[in-house]
């Protein structure tokens, strides 16, 4: 065979050089010729070293844009030729167990790999675009180490307080918040802290994010009938005293768990709200009588991730005049921001941390509920009594603390009005800031 007839190997294209705060980690044998095979190896393998949540892969004119997830932002990694498009969607497929002939439809699976001893967990996502099939891996860790309940970022009263919720012996605990806002490490925290061989915790979740030791973990399987409902109904026979419900969906699973916590269980479960008191709005939406909530429910805590600070290249931000009003030039002269540096890869963050909002059940609170206060008066009733701190006022503290930019909290949370809305009197008469202690927990 002549040099000129000879087959062409895989080459990855690099996109061009980008600003140094959107720069990404370039993988480290992007420059080599590879396989399709090798060429999924390696960016799945450079994934997990970044410490990616996901790896997307989308098709364009030019070829095919690999892009990774880290610390809730996407970052272009590499740009994939068109001659090497199709076989690395293909060697995916094949990997997850897909249909490498449908190119139509949606398809999902899973691939099963060990990376430097530890088991990972890839879930597989195709759909259809104009340029070809879009790819997105999700990646978790099965052997990740969970995070201690003191380090997730949690103020010291609302330490305090969820700590006397997940003690007690029944009641339901609601975690609320959009996918990714790290609802489940919340509850593997807790879960973790009340474990002992005397008690019994069986969870129920889709998918498994990683094995706890000592805890019974059921995968919800819907194609095969296996529901959060079902295994739910089929766990309260398991004698548990412990019972996480990954995901409450409909009003079946919904009315089975609170009934469970009416009965002796500690149960915790999520729900996809804005914040803590939408989850009581969302169970009425349901259709759950409103006696059933206010008598099962003992707490619901809403949470959101910040990006933490470099701390090797965070700088003096500009001063937002409405906080500068609001706080004192003191305080807003600590507001920090993040241009990237080489630790960071340029993007500013190491890590992520959690902003929360607590409401604990009150006799005041669950008389409003069984009277189907509107969110309006329950939120009214809650800052009278000084018992409810947005995820905004969390956040803040943490700004003021020089760990988070101002920029991302106001990105990834809504400001308060009688923070924002120019209402002197009113922010005037809000107690001043106290700043929790705030421990850096890696992004996952």
């Amino acid at each position: 065979m002549t040099p000129g007839n000879a087959p062409k190997k895989p080459v990855i294209a690099m996109p061009s050089p980008v600003e140094p705060a959107q720069a990404a980690p370039v993988p480290r044998q992007a420059q080599k010729p590879l396989s399709p095979s090798d060429l999924v190896d390696s960016f799945i393998r450079e994934a997990l070293v970044c410490r990616a949540s996901d790896v997307h892969l989308e098709p364009n004119e030019s070829g095919l844009l690999v892009r990774y997830r880290v610390h809730g932002d996407l970052q272009n990694v590499m740009a994939i030729s068109p001659d090497d498009r199709a076989p690395v969607i293909s060697r995916i497929k094949i990997m997850a167990k897909l249909n490498i002939a449908e190119h139509r439809l949606p398809q999902d699976g899973r691939i099963r790999l060990r990376q430097n001893g530890h088991a990972v967990d890839v879930r597989v996502s195709t759909m259809p675009s104009l340029h070809g099939e879009k790819v997105v891996l999700r990646l978790l860790d099965l052997d990740g180490v969970a995070i201690p309940l003191d380090n997730i970022g949690l103020r010291e009263d609302h330490l305090r307080k969820l700590r006397h919720l997940i003690t007690r012996p029944q009641g339901i605990i609601f975690v609320t918040g959009p996918t990714g806002s790290g609802k489940t490490s919340t509850i593997y925290a807790a879960l973790n802290e009340i474990k002992t061989e005397k008690n019994n915790i069986i969870t129920i979740e889709d998918p498994i994010e990683y094995e706890i030791r000592g805890v019974t973990q059921i995968a919800v399987h819907e194609k095969i009938g296996l529901t959060f409902a079902t295994c739910l109904r089929s766990v309260l026979r398991q004698d548990p005293d412990v019972i996480l419900v990954g995901e409450v969906r409909d009003q079946e699973t919904a009315r089975i768990a609170m009934q469970a916590s009416l009965t002796g269980h500690l149960v915790f479960a999520t729900l996809h709200t804005n914040d803590a008191l939408g989850a009581i709005t969302r169970l009425l939406e349901m259709g759950i009588a409103p006696y059933l909530i206010a008598s099962s429910l003992s707490g619901i805590l809403a949470q959101r991730l910040v990006q933490v600070l470099c701390p090797d290249c965070k700088v003096p931000a500009r001063h937002d005049a409405k906080m500068v009003a609001r706080l004192g030039r003191a305080a807003a002269r600590m507001f920090q921001r993040g241009p990237g540096c080489e630790r960071c890869r340029g993007l500013g963050a190491v890590a992520r941390v959690g902003v929360f909002e607590l409401v604990t059940m009150t006799p005041e609170l669950r008389a409003l509920i069984v009277n189907q206060a509107s969110e309006a008066e329950l939120r009214h009733l809650l800052s009278t009594t000084d018992d409810l701190h947005s995820m905004f006022q969390d956040g803040l503290a943490k700004v003021i603390d020089g760990r988070v930019a101002y920029d991302e909290l106001v990105q990834t949370t809504e400001p308060d009005r009688n923070w924002l809305g120019g209402q002197e009197s009113q922010a005037a008469a809000q107690p001043t800031l106290t700043l929790p202690s705030l421990t850096i927990v890696p992004s996952n």
